[in-house]
């Protein structure tokens, strides 16, 4: 399997690869240790900050579903998994040994990092997820007409106020997340591209010219190809998600009834309307690139076309 120079190169480059993140998560998880406290702080605070109602418990009951069994779950399924295809090699126990310690912990530790930030930033939908559902009362407002004036009673004593200081902390949460995973993040997009570039062209190599791959090499290629799609699935849908979120409080934000309302309920919506517009929920890499839904679309779609160059490098050969 590791016959062509070419394949020995890629696994000691995708090796150097996993170092470099787990140093760069090391150095991270050191400089910022203090920070993760704020966070933790400050979603509690944020969260408390915003009235209960009805919808709260189902806000956490699907929280608790993302955090104990999307993130614990999948995380223990691919230590299983890893464990499972490296000790069904064909080699002996030291290889076995070496593969774990080279390659599958390193990836347990970009997987549990990951994993970490998936939290983070699903506990910061939750509380967007929260404020968006007491906008959504602020526009079923009961309106009693008295003389020529009219009295809005609202069926909740938030205040569209409230909700824009609860935004303001959710986008200062969003800041102190992004500053402290972007350096892993690009470690990361970065050792999934080549993994997903360097498997692929294994793979081809070892079936069309060289004919070398046993079953077990291609499932284990194959299975690695996954791997990395998963990670960069889990930042693509992380990011997306807030971002959705955030758009659907500006959409509720327009929803609310400004007919026969008074000044100050009407800049209260512009205020926070603006406010949006300028403090945008968006996770990046050093504004390099968002982490959103296109995220894996342009990963796959710029692995495919350096997989169509290698291959033409190969043909000519």
């Amino acid at each position: 399997m590791t016959e062509a120079i070419m394949t020995k190169m890629n696994y000691v480059l995708e090796l150097v690869t996993l170092v470099i993140f787990c140093l760069v998560v090391y150095i991270c998880a050191f400089l910022n240790r203090k920070k993760y406290v704020k966070i933790l702080n400050m979603i509690i605070s944020t969260w408390c900050d915003i009235p209960i109602n009805s919808s709260t418990q189902n806000i956490l009951s699907n929280l608790k579903f993302h955090v104990n069994i999307v993130v614990m779950g999948i995380l223990l399924i691919v230590v299983i998994i890893q464990i499972a295809v490296n000790f069904s090699r064909n080699g002996n126990i030291w290889k076995v040994i070496l593969v774990a310690l080279t390659f599958n912990l390193p990836q347990t530790i970009e997987f549990t990092a990951l994993a970490f930030y998936y939290s983070l930033v699903i506990m910061l939908v939750a509380i967007l997820t929260h404020i968006n559902k007491q906008c959504l009362i602020l526009t079923k407002n009961n309106k009693v007409l008295v003389s020529e004036f009219t009295e809005v009673q609202t069926k909740s004593s938030v205040t569209l106020r409230q909700m824009e200081l609860a935004y303001v902390k959710a986008y200062e949460i969003k800041t102190y997340i992004n500053k402290a995973f972007e350096g892993p993040i690009l470690a990361c997009a970065i050792q999934c591209f080549h993994s997903i570039v360097s498997e692929s062209h294994i793979i081809y190599h070892g079936l069309v010219l060289g004919n070398t791959l046993t079953t077990h090499d291609i499932v284990n290629c194959s299975i690695w190809i996954a791997y990395q799609i998963l990670k960069v699935f889990s930042l693509s849908y992380a990011g997306n998600s807030l971002k959705l979120e955030a758009l659907k409080i500006g959409q509720t934000l327009h929803n609310i009834p400004t007919e026969k309302q008074d000044l100050r309920r009407l800049m209260e919506i512009q205020h926070f309307s603006s406010l949006m517009t300028y403090q945008k929920i968006e996770m990046t890499v050093y504004e390099f690139f968002p982490l959103d839904a296109t995220l894996l679309y342009n990963m796959l779609a710029s692995a495919m076309m350096y997989l169509i160059i290698l291959v033409q490098f190969d043909r000519r050969e």
